[in-house]
């Protein structure tokens, strides 16, 4: 079977060991390169993909990334062969704004070399102050600085950033940030938040939508369903909400319920335990009643994403081919591995395997699969497709 070459390839030991090499790259001022292609219109399959084909739904559905400045063999070989969709980049990952216009050129080069039927999105984290990838004129303050100036101010400063990041070849922003801040001894969203008061976020995050399409880029609210209302951090440890759901609904929702009217193209669930929610002991992102209320209680049609599934709250409890199982099978479409491309593969081989054994049900696979390609068709890079697409 396809998968199980594609990983004893991934697996082999030479690759692996060239994986293991961190680049650390030295911040560069180059000139910002010439445009990119605009945003895709329509999407270039109408048509549902063949349900045969397992491979290229799970590579859909997954999202990868590396260390150091070049792809990696292993990396490419997922890209090529197991048609996986997604790239998340890091600052590490180029030197400055020409590095990274290189960088998405050489991933936008794969596309018909692999004769993929969908361009690889390509996304990062650019909100503005303390995370920002691209150190750029076009990069933001943090969003509790650009928020004080109102809503219009707010989407001009994400045209701005998105005309940027397109102009590099990025087609998704992870931003903007959605949470609204309530508990001080928060840790990890910071002046990340436009703000404490909901009345006043949920503007913002629809300013910022509207901001980030006007400028050429994809959407993402995160972090669902609140994080600002948590003490810790996930990346360090799973923290707990104990709110309400009817606190829930007056102080965190809104500002969701804002971005999504606005045209969010995708929303980010997170490692947040939130018992009042019906998560339980689960985390939020592996919890099917806390992530389903996207689409039964928002409305949400889009993309849903999990969190990295690989940051060390996670991966202190799960390992990461059991966390991208969960992941899907609480209906997040798209799962962002942001591990080493080995590890990722091994997640790929475990999602393949629960299909087969009915652990991951297939048809919802698929849909999850369709809801991403149309993603990558709306904010991909155009290119030249090795053969015609088929229609409806």
């Amino acid at each position: 079977m396809r998968v199980q070459n594609l990983v004893s390839v991934l697996l082999s030991g030479a690759l692996v060991a060239s994986l293991l090499v961190s680049v650390r790259p030295t911040p560069a001022p180059p000139a910002v390169p010439a445009a990119a292609d605009p945003p895709l219109a329509v999407s270039v399959a109408e048509s549902a993909p063949d349900l045969s084909s397992l491979q290229d739904d799970i590579g859909s559905v997954l999202v990868v990334s590396w260390r150091g400045t070049s792809i990696p063999p292993a990396v490419r070989t997922m890209l090529e062969d197991g048609h996986v969709g997604g790239v998340l980049l890091f600052a590490s990952n180029f030197n400055g704004p020409a590095g990274l216009r290189t960088l998405t050129d050489s991933l936008r080069a794969l596309a018909p070399s692999a004769c993929l039927d969908h361009p690889i999105l390509v996304m990062l984290d650019q909100e503005g102050g303390q995370v920002v990838r691209v150190n750029a004129d076009f990069a933001p303050p943090s969003a509790l600085a650009f928020g004080a100036g109102g809503a219009d101010h707010v989407r001009a400063v994400e045209r701005e950033s998105a005309a940027g990041l397109r102009q590099l070849g990025v087609g998704l922003n992870l931003a903007p940030v959605a949470d609204v801040r309530t508990n001080p001894r928060d840790q990890v969203i910071l002046d990340r938040s436009f703000g404490s008061s909901p009345a006043a976020v949920a503007p913002l995050v629809a300013a910022a939508v509207q901001g980030l399409h006007d400028g050429g880029v994809g959407a993402t609210l995160k972090h669902f369903p609140g994080l600002g209302g948590a003490a810790g951090d996930p990346h360090v440890a799973i923290p707990t909400d104990p709110e309400s759901e009817a606190l829930w609904e007056r102080v965190q929702k809104p500002a969701f319920q804002a971005g999504i009217a606005a045209g969010a193209d995708a929303v980010m669930t997170t490692a947040l335990y939130v018992p009042g929610l019906g998560g339980g002991s689960t985390p939020a992102m592996f919890s099917a009643a806390v992530v389903s209320r996207l689409r039964t209680q928002l409305g949400f049609e889009g993309v849903i994403m999990s969190d990295s599934v690989s940051m060390p709250g996670v991966g202190n409890r799960y390992r990461l081919p059991e966390a991208t199982i969960l992941a899907l099978a609480a209906g997040n479409d798209m799962v962002l591995l942001a591990s080493d491309p080995a590890d990722e593969a091994e997640a790929m081989a475990a999602v393949n395997a629960a299909v087969l054994s009915g652990r991951l049900d297939r048809m919802k696979l698929h849909e999850s699969a369709m809801r991403v390609n149309k993603l990558r068709d709306k904010w991909g890079r155009r290119f030249t497709h090795c053969r015609p697409i088929k229609t409806a």
